[in-house]
């Protein structure tokens, strides 16, 4: 069998296949002064529900389709505001060269849909989703992923 960008983990006998196997590649960003209308946008052209938001190029959180949902009711002005006021910043990041285990491991550590993908310089490169690499995980059962990760431990005083 030969290893192909929709099935890397095919061929048993090549190395294990890494974050930047199984990543999508991100087409669009915002910066932390996009508005989150500009990030709407980005949600309608690229049939996305998650953006990463970059500073220089590197990660400083996410912008959820669902995260601006709901602050609507509460934020009459919210299209004028900056995204910085409803992305998620708490987002798991990995090498690209990390493994699928350790993937999986920041995955289920975090309880987050997406871990984004780092090259060596820290720059981000792509994000892995957890629902596609539970696909990944069907069609290749060598793959173990969880399909529903654990909650993250909530600590109790």
């Amino acid at each position: 069998m030969i290893a192909s960008p929709s099935n890397p983990v095919e061929d048993a006998s090549s190395p294990e296949p890494t974050a930047a196997d199984v990543m999508t590649p991100i087409s669009r960003t915002c910066s932390p002064f996009s508005t989150v209308t500009e990030a709407v946008m980005v949600f309608k052209d690229e049939n996305t529900g998650m953006i990463p938001v970059v500073d220089a190029g590197k990660p400083v959180g996410v912008v959820i389709d669902r995260n601006v949902a709901l602050a609507v009711v509460d934020v009459p002005d919210l299209g004028q505001q900056p995204v910085t006021s409803v992305m998620a910043k708490d987002v798991p990041t990995i090498a690209a060269d990390a493994g699928l285990d350790q993937v999986v491991q920041a995955l289920m550590e975090t309880g987050s849909r997406w871990v984004l993908v780092l090259n060596a310089e820290g720059s981000l490169v792509g994000f892995v989703d957890r629902d596609e690499l539970a696909e990944l995980a069907a069609r290749a059962p060598a793959v173990a992923v969880p399909h529903n990760p654990a909650p993250p431990e909530v600590l109790q005083s």
